[in-house]
């Protein structure tokens, strides 16, 4: 006969166990209520809202004063990245890559949503004539490319770019994949034979585990309420992140073909990015 545990051990496992599950199901809950009862439009305003309080983005941040991560100077050292020219950043952020691309020589656009950001982008940016910052998203990018309209059409059509880099993480906030192939498909068509550098996070969960079986309930329960919308797997919320889409290597993969991008080089570990170079100019090689 095996000894046991000391009854306060096993009594202090058996609480960690229920408050895992009761945090588990609050996450799993709240997760699927925001998605189902917060529209597309909100959520995009809630995510600003969110971020636009992280400090350490801005100027004087501990993350924006640490510069490009190891990866990012990996990455912009290696073809097919060009050494010098003219890029195109999007979700700009407070402007850490873009402070460190200029002090590098390139010449920058770069745009970014959240309007606290912006202004600190735009401090970085007075510093370096030949680059400019506008405050604006991705979906201002798609309407620039498809109706010509919004405040990236002045500076993005009939301009000529050398390479493209999307923020640190910032393709997780294009939230439906429809969205993200015109995202990359605008992208190809104003720099057609560009390199693309982007990062991306994963999916926090499987979605598989023994409480997930909960979510198929819910929403039924919130359809038949009438939620305007529902969480597609990858869908996910946390309060230091906002809303968000998590994608694998597989993701990426699809999302290239699909837009004209084949996919150069792939890395995963804690910080997953890529480098994706439109499949014309591979072709052509």
């Amino acid at each position: 006969m095996s000894p046991r545990s000391p009854l306060l051990i096993r009594a202090s496992l058996a609480a960690d166990r229920v408050l895992t599950t009761a945090a588990y199901l609050h996450y799993l809950f709240w997760e699927e209520t925001l998605w189902a009862w917060t529209q597309a439009d909100r959520r995009d305003a809630a995510n600003q809202l969110i971020y636009g309080n992280r400090e350490t983005f801005l100027p004087g941040g501990a993350t924006f004063e640490g510069g490009l991560y190891d990866w990012e100077e990996a990455c912009i050292h290696t073809p097919p990245f060009p050494q010098t020219g003219r890029i195109l950043l999007g979700g700009a952020g407070g402007g850490r890559e873009l402070s460190q691309l200029c002090k590098r020589g390139f010449h920058v656009v770069a745009f970014e949503p959240c309007e606290r950001y912006f202004h600190g982008a735009s401090q970085v940016v007075s510093e370096y004539p030949g680059s400019s910052v506008i405050c604006a998203s991705y979906a201002d990018l798609v309407a620039a490319v498809t109706d010509r309209s919004g405040p990236l059409a002045g500076a993005i059509l009939n301009q000529s770019f050398d390479a493209v880099l999307f923020g640190w993480g910032s393709i997780n906030y294009v939230l439906s994949e429809p969205d993200r192939l015109a995202l990359l498909r605008a992208v190809l068509a104003i720099a057609p034979k560009a390199p693309l550098l982007l990062s991306f996070n994963y999916p926090l969960s499987s979605e598989n585990g023994r409480l997930d079986c909960v979510r198929p309930a819910l929403k039924r329960l919130f359809k038949s309420l009438g939620a305007p919308s529902s969480r597609s797997p990858g869908d996910h919320f946390r309060s230091w992140t906002g809303f968000f889409h998590g994608l694998t290597e597989d993701d990426l993969v699809s999302l290239a073909a699909g837009s004209g991008y084949r996919v150069v080089s792939a890395k995963g570990g804690l910080c997953p990015h890529a480098l994706l170079e439109p499949v014309t100019t591979t072709s052509t090689k």
